[in-house]
């Protein structure tokens, strides 16, 4: 599909003089391509065509400008737009982004075509009340205010497979199994797997670890004391609700999105750079 224009996300705290906007916007119009950027950045001084949410959303590729988190964020916001999204790393870590902001050559070789394309499965998370919610990384359920543990009970369609007492609870995606699933002992999963990892955080009995199941089934959750802990559901550690004593959280894989990736992306030359050797 030709690319005649790409939405730019900036990231006013990563980018707080916008010049690293003002870069990619000028070379995205370089590529003979419409830069669009939302209505809020009208007055910025940067020559670019300014639009409404919904604007961005008729864009054939968005750039995001910040970290992992910025990505995550943008998913989510634009999920519905079905819109192949390239992270460019002004974080620490930057897993899911693609190039790093000084990476110009790179960035151009995109705008020129060159790239592929990565499908990533998402998470479909339905609440007791039947709010549906969708997350790239993760679920986790975790207490709020109190330091009391959170008694769980865990399904696969309508087969309990155990409960158990835990700090808290992560349902991770593949492609977030690099998050905080990992830090609390999760496996690395290929994010290209369609599966979905359960991980307790700190759980009572230590024979309670990871277990991997199939993203196509329904996995069910009860937090049996969530009301008189303060049970919340965070999507992406950035967004959430609070939850209920005997209402179920139906857990499965959902649609997958678009990640642009250069022609020669590897997750396990990112994984091997950013995790294994990242401070030798």
């Amino acid at each position: 599909m030709s690319i005649k224009q790409i939405a730019v996300i900036p990231n006013e705290i990563k980018d707080k003089d916008l010049k690293s906007t003002r870069k990619v916007v000028k070379l995205i119009q370089e590529s003979g391509i419409t830069a669009l950027l939302s209505d809020e950045y009208r007055e910025s001084g940067i020559e670019a065509t300014f639009v409404s949410k919904d604007g961005l959303g008729m864009a054939q590729m968005i750039v995001v400008l910040g970290g992992d988190g910025t990505l995550l964020a943008t998913a989510r916001e634009y999920f519905q737009y079905d819109i192949p999204i390239l992270g460019i790393n002004h974080g620490h870590l930057g897993f899911l982004t693609e190039i790093e902001k000084d990476e110009e050559k790179r960035l151009k070789e995109i705008l020129s075509g060159k790239y592929s394309i990565a499908k990533h499965m998402t998470l479909s998370v339905k609440t007791g009340d039947g709010t549906v919610y969708n997350a790239l990384n993760d679920a986790t359920i975790h207490r709020s205010g109190v330091s009391r543990m959170l008694a769980f009970s865990v399904y696969v369609g309508d087969e309990r497979v155990n409960s158990f007492l835990a700090d808290g609870l992560i349902i991770s995606t593949s492609t977030g199994s690099t998050a905080y699933s990992l830090s609390a002992g999760g496996p690395i999963v290929d994010p290209t797997l369609e599966v979905l990892i359960v991980t307790p955080i700190c759980p009572h009995d230590l024979y309670t670890r990871s277990i991997i199941l199939p993203a196509q089934k329904d996995i069910r959750i009860f937090v049996d004391n969530a009301d008189e802990r303060e049970a919340m559901l965070t999507l992406d550690g950035q967004v959430g609700c609070k939850l209920r004593t005997g209402e179920a959280l139906i857990i499965s894989g959902s649609r997958k999105i678009d990640l642009v990736r250069t022609i020669d992306s590897s997750f396990y030359r990112k994984l091997r750079k950013k995790l294994f050797e990242k401070g030798r």
